[in-house]
């Protein structure tokens, strides 16, 4: 199957000729296929902009694993955190208007809306929204949204239950619900939902015509690539409360459309759609990350987040960049403004593939060409990574105490539990004498978050799986007093939702 993938890998676009901006075509072609096989990527889509033309376009794989419908540069993918850039713009356009400003507080627009610090509320501008700072970790709340049946009024109100972690403006957290936060201003400002301002003001006007907001808005036969987790082809999840932050669906032509305009300071076939200055702000620093080992080893000499972008230096170059995640997606946008150069890497399966190619590319563009594989070097991360997994696994595995049982009966467990920042979870008792087990749901996302069953893992602690195949194994550890069960937490080791904030109460 791999080996399929890589001599079959399908070229839909052209070549304007063999180089151009020191790009080898042929050599690019060939790495890229050889990158895909070397990642187990299932499916992989990739376009080049330059000077306001499309000089490279290539797809290669499948739609779905196992069937014969390959990809090419019309294939939508869930292009995940890249739809932070559309918003930031959309923001921008309203800027523009004088209709908000950058400085405005969140509670002018929308005066319910509040977090954990009274404080910190009160001071949270539109630009905070946009630029990490407000005082959450990184991914704290996205299991508000993910897979949940919360709207997203609901989901930028329940973020207020959840204590900040840092001093506002004072460190960096990857921020999800902030701008989903921000989705609802453009609502509110501009009087239409956020789908729909992005729609009219962006998508039409730069002939974005397969792009969207919403899986609901695909037909039967779509051309579609659908999500896989290491090669496992994986249902479509709805994120349309995600909004703002991770949305849409799009393709590499529509996607080049979008770099286009970008790289044309905010104009579209002589017409601005949003001011320079705008856009300049939109890649300006706002909030200066650290410098890691890595970065410096490879002459990365700063760092940092606009609104919507990171921003770096590499092969001293500006590099404007942001990547985007979902289980069974992985993409990649990056720009070159000084050469008007755009790159977005589009892929169905979860890999730092993009990653790789983003360096390998500016190399061949600005540096050596042949001096790092970055294809081998970012699967060598990724296996070590798998590596550290299994260890983790056979750890719990060895140090598990095998003779305790737990301190109340099983009857004891099942109930209504809640916790007063996620909402509702519900464990029930199935079956009866040595078949008897125990069954976990947590009622927002009731559809991934159901287990097939809890087994007894030691003490007042059960292993479970849950129906969504992109998380590991975790345990519910309960708390117990005077033989009675008074609730419970979830230990589960996941870097992108943090369980560990959960802590249900028996009602």
């Amino acid at each position: 199957m791999l080996l399929r993938f890589f001599i079959l890998s399908l070229f839909i676009g052209f070549y304007p000729g063999l180089y151009a901006q020191g790009l080898d075509f042929g050599k690019l072609n060939s790495y890229v296929g050889k990158a895909v096989n070397e990642h187990k990527i299932t499916g992989l889509t990739i376009g080049i902009v330059k000077s306001g033309e499309t000089i490279y376009q290539h797809g290669y794989g499948y739609c779905t694993n196992g069937e014969t419908k390959r990809v090419n540069t019309t294939t939508n993918y869930g292009i995940a955190s890249l739809s932070k850039a559309f918003t930031a713009a959309a923001m921008g356009m309203l800027v523009d208007e004088g209709k908000v400003n950058w400085d405005d507080h969140v509670i002018t627009h929308l005066p319910d809306w509040k977090l954990y610090d009274d404080e910190v509320t009160k001071k949270m501008t539109i630009a905070d929204l946009l630029t990490h700072r407000c005082g959450l970790k990184t991914f704290d709340g996205d299991l508000l949204w993910y897979g949940s049946n919360y709207s997203r009024k609901e989901i930028i109100t329940r973020i207020r239950q959840l204590p900040l972690s840092y001093e506002y403006r004072n460190g960096f957290g990857y921020q999800n619900i902030m701008y989903i936060t921000a989705g609802e201003v453009i609502a509110k400002v501009s009087g239409q939902s956020w789908d729909k301002f992005i729609r009219d003001r962006i998508f039409k006007p730069l002939g974005m015509n397969k792009s969207n907001t919403s899986i609901s808005e695909y037909k039967e036969n779509d051309n579609v690539a659908m999500p896989h987790l290491k090669g496992v082809p994986q249902k479509l999840i709805n994120y349309d409360n995600s909004g703002a932050t991770a949305a849409i669906n799009s393709n590499v032509v529509d996607m080049n459309k979008w770099m286009m305009f970008l790289l044309n300071d905010g104009t579209h076939d002589g017409v601005r759609l949003m001011k320079k200055e705008t856009l300049d702000m939109l890649w300006s620093m706002q909030n200066p990350l650290p410098v890691s080992t890595f970065d410096s080893t490879n002459g990365t000499t700063y760092k940092g987040y606009g609104m919507g972008w990171f921003l770096m230096d590499y092969q001293n170059k500006k590099i404007v960049h942001h990547g985007g995640g979902l289980p069974g997606y992985i993409t990649k946008v990056f720009l070159v403004p000084e050469d008007s150069i755009g790159v977005v890497i589009l892929t169905n399966d979860m890999s730092p593939v993009c990653t790789a190619l983003m360096y390998k590319i500016l190399d061949m563009l600005y540096g050596d060409p042949d001096k790092t594989d970055w294809s081998k070097k970012f699967a060598e991360y990724s296996a070590k990574s798998d590596k550290m997994d299994e260890a983790k696994k056979f750890a719990q595995d060895t140090s598990r105490k095998v003779d305790t049982k737990p301190g109340a009966e099983l009857e004891a467990f099942a109930g209504a539990y809640s916790d007063p920042y996620y909402g509702n979870a519900n464990i029930i008792l199935v079956g009866k004498g040595k078949k008897a087990r125990l069954v976990l749901s947590l009622a927002p996302a009731k559809a991934l978050f159901t287990t097939k069953s809890m087994e007894h893992w030691q003490d007042n602690s059960f292993v479970f799986e849950f129906n969504d195949a992109f998380l590991p194994r975790g345990f519910a550890n309960f708390e117990l007093e005077g033989g009675l069960v008074k609730g419970f937490t979830i230990d589960l080791e996941n870097p992108d939702f943090h369980f560990s904030n959960l802590k249900f109460t028996k009602n």
